[in-house]
């Protein structure tokens, strides 16, 4: 038969070269997929029962669809490419056929220009002629079900107006077109099409089909990922019918999905109780917690919006009800995606003694840690690299009862989200909706998961839309969504409600209850919204003191330290933290208890730092390493450190950032201590004040937070309840910022208030511009361009990842970090762009020498160097960072 003339894979082994016919390949990746779309697996029902299906009859029509996604090797200008020295009579190049037009494209070039004819004579087992009418409607059909399988390489390709004749060859030696031919009529005696005829005329159907096409291709994506690992499918020259190569490339797949983790689902187990978990004799759960143990599930996709304070134990409550989902056949596994990578690290440790306690004893769920910079994290690292353990010890560090799949996994961030059980930036999970290569896997990956969301007040317009996108489409697929929050407005609520029934084609309804704290259920019928108690132990109340001035913050600072108190302030720009930290350090009787903690220090020094932190402030530090610590801080120390302090300092900011910060006094038992006491610095009160009201006491704050009528209410609501008080006063603080109130604001404030609606009105649009629109299906657009560059989260400025160098002593050009492990990553610094543009260009005859550590660091690529000793204007110290100044002002 003619098309065997035809190779798939090749490589050179010394002197000789292997080759691969192209039939087994596509037979090697069709197993794979066989095997994945087992009709005893939940997604694939799931999948059926969405397309009006038996779960073998749609296994046999995408895996016939599968075994086609590389017909477009057959074109004689992709076998040009390479002739393998063999005694096989392979078919000889075409000299006057240049390959270029990628093979995914000329499979669906060969598609759509044949498919009629396959149909007619019999090549595809059609048993029915077609009217006019029925070809169309056909061909409509066939525009959604084709570009999974010939888009298997990350996004969709179409065959536009390419003239078959320019790549399939037809001479003296082989017609391309008829080896074609040849292959998918054999094929289709092996694995038959069993095409769903009425329904390949229903509009609904192809509809059905179309917004589910994205988790087939997902999935055809990884079954060619996998089928074409020469590990698992060594290469194969020996001519033999189809039918007996499909039993090879089946015992192959079997073999390659068990050394990869996913020949089969972890069995979840039923929740039995935190005492289980723990192993402790009785565990009281919270409210929050036993709400999440006794809410009824309901049938199909589930979200719940859990909202309790800090300490009430939202992540457990999660956990509870992931497994509850998961033994109730909701999900194969989770998505935990939190906002930073900081978090992520804590919640993949958090998480690490427990998950493995969702499934059976002989389950080995995969875990992986997915975000930027995992390769820092020791546990991710220790868990991937580790051999199988003996015993089930559930620690972080061995997590590796499946540590080839793990190390599959972990090879990239793409893989991540087909973990049983991932932990990562919420990123990871924004990115399966934006238009980057691979995003199908990413959904695919996410179909059958709880997707758990921390934190997900913190997230802005631009965020919100991506996010509310993401669970429409979630809901779509059958997946289920759980989400944490301590400050979220009912805005906001309503919007996360609607976009999940948006995506279970429900109307929208909004919130009822004012209650706090409450969960609320959203799933087919009314919402569920369930009032919930609050242990004495969580309730808070922090007295809010003011200043005026940045000296009065200073002395409060230093009254703390003489008091034998901790204290951190928490300030709104590096800059101002810097200018705070030299002025307090000066003064102080021991200035080696001060601490500088911002994002401008290389990520070696912010490890370190990071570290100092939790000794001296964390849970486990004592009162004499706590007497008279200082701590000034950015964000950076609210967002992830678990530390508390005695009194704290902050800049004003809007009311859930203070309620974030205020977290962080005394959240651990230390005995008796003095009341927490918040101090915060803001411009004099002023029931009418004028445009400059903040720039004048805090020009940082509000060139970082340029709604200042955001300020002036949180100064507002503050002074009239003179307290933070949670749970009970949750509502009124948030809504007395983020509710109803524009009739309130101060005219001098409105044209700011007005400016970042606009701007939050113009990032929701481009967050929605941005997005791939799901209900079109997987199909070539506009969209999808190689050279775009789509970010997760829209930023007022571009960042640049710069290197820090240094010099030895015999003026070599060395990374900051050193030889450490890591240390292409561990010296880089990410700035904005207009702070990496004052930094002094790396002198030229220092250029080899940078070039050198590019290629031997890889996480140097695309990175900015910066030679700090050769820079007369900007300076770096491992104390204070990167200091954009002259070094002449430089303490």
């Amino acid at each position: 038969m003619i098309y065997y003339h035809y190779w798939g894979k090749a490589q050179a082994k010394g002197q000789s070269v292997e080759c691969h016919l192209l039939p087994y390949h596509n037979l090697d990746v069709a197993a794979v997929g066989w095997l994945l779309l087992s009709p005893d697996r939940p997604l694939t029902q799931r999948l059926a029962a969405q397309l009006s299906l038996e779960p073998e009859a749609l296994r046999q029509l995408l895996v016939f669809w599968l075994g086609l996604h590389d017909i477009g090797k057959f074109s004689r200008t992709f076998q040009g490419l390479f002739q393998p020295i063999s005694n096989l009579a392979l078919v000889p190049p075409a000299a006057q056929y240049a390959y270029t037009e990628r093979h995914d494209r000329l499979g669906d070039v060969v598609w759509e220009a044949k498919w009629l004819d396959w149909f007619e004579d019999g090549t595809l087992q059609w048993s029915i002629s077609l009217t006019r009418a029925e070809r169309k409607a056909l061909r409509a059909a066939f525009s959604v079900i084709s570009p999974p399988f010939f888009g298997h390489h990350g996004q969709p390709v179409s065959a536009g107006n390419i003239d078959i004749e320019r790549f399939f060859c037809r001479d003296e030696h082989a017609d391309d077109v008829e080896a074609t031919r040849q292959f998918i009529a054999d094929w289709a005696n092996v694995v038959p099409p069993e095409w769903p005829i009425e329904q390949l005329f229903s509009e609904e159907w192809v509809y059905a089909l179309q917004t589910l096409s994205w988790s087939i291709a997902g999935w055809a994506t990884l079954s060619d990922w996998l089928g074409s690992n020469q590990d698992h499918f060594p290469y194969c020259q020996k001519r033999m019918p189809l039918a007996d190569y499909w039993q090879i490339a089946l015992h192959n797949a079997e073999k390659a999905l068990e050394e990869t983790g996913f020949n089969k689902v972890s069995e979840p187990l039923p929740y039995a109780g935190m005492a289980d978990w723990f192993g402790k004799q009785s565990i009281t759960p919270t409210p929050l917690q036993h709400a999440a143990e006794t809410v009824a599930l309901t049938d199909g996709p589930q979200l719940f919006i859990l909202e309790d304070v800090t300490g009430s134990g939202k992540t457990e409550a999660a956990c509870i009800l992931t497994q509850r989902l998961l033994a109730a056949g909701h999900g194969d596994g989770l998505y935990f995606a939190l906002p930073t990578m900081a978090t992520s690290n804590a919640m993949y440790s958090r998480l690490g003694n427990l998950h493995r306690r969702f499934y059976t004893a002989d389950s080995s769920p995969s875990f992986v840690l997915a975000h930027g910079a995992r390769d820092l994290n020791d546990d991710f690292v220790a868990a991937v690299a580790a051999t199988q353990p003996a015993d089930l010890d559930y620690t972080a560090s061995e997590l590796s009862a499946t540590s080839r799949c793990n190390q599959w996994l972990a090879d990239s961030r793409k893989k991540a989200l087909l973990a049983e059980v991932g932990v990562g930036t919420i990123d990871q999970a924004l990115m399966a909706i934006l238009p980057f290569r691979h995003q199908s896997l990413r959904l695919y990956g996410l179909a059958r998961k709880v997707l758990v969301i921390d934190e997900v007040h913190a997230y802005d317009n631009y965020m919100q839309t991506l996010l509310s996108q993401l669970l429409a489409y979630h809901a779509r697929q059958g997946g289920s969504a759980i989400l944490l929050t301590a400050t979220l407005p009912r805005a906001m609520s309503s919007t996360l409600m609607a976009a999940w029934q948006t995506g279970l084609g429900q109307p929208a309804t909004k919130p009822q209850k004012d209650d706090f704290p409450l969960l609320t259920h959203v799933s087919e019928g009314q919402p569920l919204e369930l009032p919930l108690g609050s242990r004495k132990e969580v309730s808070r109340s922090v007295e809010v003191a003011w200043l005026n001035e940045e000296e009065q913050a200073i002395e409060a600072m230093l009254e703390a330290v003489e008091a034998g108190e901790c204290i951190a302030w928490v300030r709104n720009t590096v800059d101002d933290a810097i200018r705070a930290f030299e002025a307090i350090a000066a003064r102080h009787p021991e200035p080696e208890r001060c601490l500088l903690f911002h994002s401008r220090f290389a990520m070696v020094d912010r490890q370190r730092i990071e570290s100092q932190v939790i000794e001296r402030l964390g849970k486990d530090s004592t009162p004499e390493v706590r007497k008279g610590q200082v701590l000034v801080s950015t964000q950076v120390f609210q967002e992830s450190l678990d530390c508390d302090v005695d009194v704290m300092v902050s800049d004003i900011a809007p009311i859930d950032l203070l309620i974030q910060r205020a977290g962080r006094l005394q959240r651990h038992q230390r005995g008796a201590r003095c009341l927490p006491r918040l101090l915060v610095l803001a411009p004099p009160w002023a029931e009418d004040p004028d445009e400059h009201w903040l720039k004048r006491t805090l020009p940082g704050t509000q060139a970082v937070y340029r709604d200042t009528s955001l300020s002036w209410l949180t100064q507002r609501v503050l002074r009239r309840l003179e307290a933070i008080r949670m749970p009970e006063k949750a509502r009124d603080l948030i809504e007395g910022v983020y509710g109803p109130v524009s009739d309130d604001i101060p005219d001098a404030l409105q044209a700011a208030r007005y400016e970042q609606k606009g701007m939050q009105r113009t990032a929701g649009s481009m967050a929605n511009f941005n997005a791939l629109n799901l209900e079109e299906g997987y199909v070539k657009s506009d969209q999808w361009q190689e050279e775009q560059e789509i970010g997760t989260r829209l930023m007022d400025e571009p960042t640049v990842n710069v290197v820090l160098l240094s010099l030895t002593d015999d003026n070599k050009l060395a990374l900051w970090a050193g030889e450490s492990r890591h240390a292409g990553m561990l010296s880089q610094v990410k700035l904005r762009q207009s702070q990496a543009a004052k930094l002094a260009a790396l002198p030229s005859r220092y250029e080899s020498q940078w070039l050198a550590l590019q290629e031997r660091y890889k996480a140097l690529k695309y990175t900015q160097p910066w030679l700090p000793s050769d820079d007369a204007t900007c300076d770096y110290d491992t104390q204070w960072g990167v200091r954009l100044v002259s070094k002449e002002q430089a303490p």
